[in-house]
């Protein structure tokens, strides 16, 4: 390698360079490839896997110019695009913002209409998918706790009282009542187990539309803990008072399963 290196020193020691500038980038670019080879080569004595890993690293870490990207045939920079945030899918069944504002609606009015002195109300609950809406809470009158729920609807169901049954009659407007006292939530021995029983009334106005309220003896439905009282806290009488009141908003008519 001396000797190689010495004849070509002798050989082009009296030329002159086409230009200094040239000269130097000439220089410049050697001492850069030389670097380049000396980085991968470094990588070469670690072992396959290393190896690989070492050429793709001392590659970049080389190749960080553009200078040094063109002349490798390598772009000048990789970027890898950032990752778009993108909202949370909304689960199957939730309801959208204008039926959870109407279900809302519902749940406040139910409040309104059952707060009286010497109540508390606890455990708001709502549901519904705009073609009805949906409310309950635990009211105690001291007494003992009583599930209260409501349900407005936009007349999807049959008529409750055609033909005209048992718990049935006819309201000056038009509109049907259909009512239950102290109906037993089950047909089986559990009732014994749990003695939970309701008070239940359905209005259906002339277009469909319907208002259904019950009242429990207990804080819920069925199951444990059972009833809390003897009686639901609402009457017959009383929830066909709140089912009569102007201060619910009911869904619009629906056209849907008719």
């Amino acid at each position: 390698m001396n000797n190689l290196t010495d004849l070509m020193r002798r050989a082009t020691e009296n030329l002159e360079p086409v230009s200094p500038d040239l000269l130097e980038r000439t220089v410049v670019q050697g001492t850069r490839l030389r670097r380049r080879r000396t980085t991968l080569l470094a990588a070469g004595g670690t072992g396959a896997v290393l190896a690989t890993a070492g050429l793709i690293a001392g590659g970049i870490h080389v190749l960080s110019s553009p200078a040094d990207s063109a002349a490798a045939g390598t772009p000048s920079a990789i970027t890898k695009p950032s990752a778009s945030v993108k909202p949370s899918p909304i689960p199957s069944g939730t309801p959208s913002t204008t039926h959870a504002a109407s279900n809302k609606k519902t749940l406040s009015t139910l409040k309104t209409l059952l707060t009286t002195p010497g109540r508390s109300i606890s455990k708001p609950e709502t549901w519904g998918d705009g073609s009805f809406s949906a409310a309950a809470y635990v009211v105690n009158d001291g007494h003992g706790a009583s599930r209260v729920e409501v349900l407005l609807s936009g007349g999807r169901e049959q008529p409750r009282c055609v033909p005209v049954g048992p718990g049935c009659s006819t309201l000056p407007d038009g509109s049907t009542l259909y009512v239950e006292k102290e109906s037993p939530e089950y047909t089986d021995s559990r009732q014994a187990e749990f003695g939970v029983v309701s008070n239940y009334v359905l209005l259906q106005r002339r277009d469909g539309r319907s208002i259904s309220l019950t009242s429990y003896n207990g804080a819920r439905e069925k199951g444990k803990p059972g009833h809390t009282r003897a009686t639901p806290l609402l009457s017959v009488k009383d929830l066909t008072a709140l089912a009569e009141s102007k201060a619910w908003k009911l869904p619009p008519v629906s056209t849907t399963g008719k």
